[in-house]
């Protein structure tokens, strides 16, 4: 049962891991697996149970030993500071495959789960990474908080932090309360109230900023935003350019990922504008992604059906798009894929210039 266990550990580690370490992991479990069926007796259900043992004993060891650990000591006060500190505080993810990151992503995104699944989504993390290159998430991040830094002024300070990646958001708060920051606004930066914002909460109230004298202010989600709405539906005018063209729009949603009815709100919202302001023949769905992509993939062919020349796929339930989203769409693309349709991913352009005037609108909302 031991070259069974240690074949799977061998196996495991080289789906988990990436470059160097993934090539000697991968250049190990051939060897082990040569040396196994040469030397050792073929019992394929000691080798079997010896693969499930070595999984549970890998994913384990991730949560216990391989995911960051975000330690937040006690909190010693600095020099109190005039400035109010503005904490954008997004999902986020590292430019490219973080092993370390993304198995703490998972821990808080599925808990007691993830002491099963680990190495299954790890290895669709890397998937994606390996698909789409590296990640532009914090750029875009970057320049979010530098045109509301300047739009602010100096009497405020802006930072950005994260709940997956570095600067983790607890460690964040931590550092500028310890630099004398007394009144911090945050700017949850969610298009809804769903699970990354429930988990965003909970980690927040766990640090009782309450008990060290600090001011936390907090801004609404963006589900509301008429202006963000109507950016995606600018957008999508805007590329229908001949009013010949029957077009179709699918308007994603992500059951899992957010507030359901405030996701339908925010899709519905877009839907509105567009009909309301179309110059052609513009065919719409609202599927919902669940655990699988049918209900999306069957309205796309529905769409199809109408005879369409041009079909829009949105994804409008993120301020920023992630590796998640853009294999999804792509993977959408590929199922739908015909020679007589073309095909159109739609992302706002001014969408920083959006959010940055509406945390902006909100800021001096709070402040009053």
């Amino acid at each position: 049962m031991v070259m069974p266990i240690c074949l799977g550990i061998l196996f495991g580690l080289s789906i988990i891991f990436d470059g160097y370490m993934e090539n000697i992991f991968i250049i190990a479990t051939t060897v082990a697996i040569y040396t196994y069926f040469i030397y050792y007796e073929k019992n394929y259900k000691s080798l079997f149970i010896g693969v499930l043992l070595s999984f549970l004993i890998i994913n384990i060891s991730i949560v216990f030993f391989i995911k960051d650990d975000i330690k937040v000591k006690s909190i010693e006060h600095g020099d109190t500071q005039d400035e109010t500190l503005v904490m954008l505080v997004y999902d986020g993810e590292s430019k490219k495959y973080n092993l370390r990151e993304r198995a703490n992503e998972i821990y808080f995104d599925q808990g007691y789960k993830s002491y099963v699944t680990s190495i299954y989504n790890l290895y669709k993390y890397k998937g994606y990474y390996n698909n789409l290159g590296t990640s532009e998430f914090k750029d875009t991040a970057h320049k979010v908080s530098s045109g509301l830094r300047t739009k602010l002024g100096s009497k405020y300070k802006v930072v950005d932090s994260y709940m997956y990646t570095k600067p983790y958001f607890e460690n964040m708060v931590q550092e500028v309360v310890e630099l004398g920051y007394k009144n911090i606004i945050i700017c949850p930066m969610f298009i809804t109230e769903g699970k990354d914002f429930s988990i965003f909460n909970k980690r927040l109230k766990n640090m009782e900023l309450n008990k060290y004298g600090v001011n936390v202010k907090l801004t609404d989600v963006f589900y509301k935003s008429k202006n963000l709405a109507k950016s995606y539906t600018n957008e999508i005018l805007g590329s229908i350019k001949n009013e010949d063209i029957d077009s179709g729009v699918l308007l994603i949603g992500l059951e899992d990922e957010n507030n359901l009815e405030q996701d339908i709100i925010f899709r519905e919202k877009i839907k509105y504008y567009i009909e309301k302001e179309k110059n052609t023949e513009i065919q719409i769905k609202l599927p919902l992604l669940e655990n699988n992509k049918d209900d999306i993939i069957k309205s796309g062919e529905q769409l199809l059906e109408f005879g369409i020349d041009v079909l829009h796929v949105v994804i409008p339930t993120c301020t920023i798009d992630n590796m998640y989203n853009k294999n999804l769409v792509e993977s959408i693309l590929k199922e739908l894929d015909t020679s007589e349709v073309r095909f159109h991913y739609i992302e706002p352009k001014d969408k920083v210039k959006i959010l940055i005037d509406e945390m902006y609108a909100q800021i001096l909302l709070l402040e009053k």
